[in-house]
């Protein structure tokens, strides 16, 4: 007896496209079909419905909110950086200046 493997795709939705979209959509299946990539329909909108997702700055967990918050990180360690550079500049300058007043 085959084991049913459990659909990944459980949820359900309707999407109402126009008809330049549901052609655009029909031409891009065709594209990667000649190409011998037969895709359906459905996983080109998964597709475009993940990068959307994934392109969302204010999404939690998403590609563009991961790289604002790694931005926001990297300048705040540009600033302590820049700091700790400047202190680490005055402590030899102060050491110079003691070993010419020797």
């Amino acid at each position: 007896m085959k084991r049913r493997t459990p659909n990944a795709y459980s949820e359900r939705m309707t999407v109402n496209l126009t008809p330049e979209q549901m052609r655009r959509l029909e031409e891009l299946r065709n594209l990667r079909a000649r190409a011998g990539r037969f895709v359906s329909k459905n996983d080109l909108l998964r597709d475009a419905v993940n990068y959307y997702l994934a392109s969302q700055d204010d999404l939690p967990g998403s590609r563009r909110a991961i790289a604002k918050g790694i931005e926001r990180k990297v300048d705040g360690i540009e600033v302590k950086l820049d700091a700790l550079t400047g202190q680490f500049n005055d402590f030899v300058n102060s050491i110079r200046r003691r070993q010419e007043g020797q």
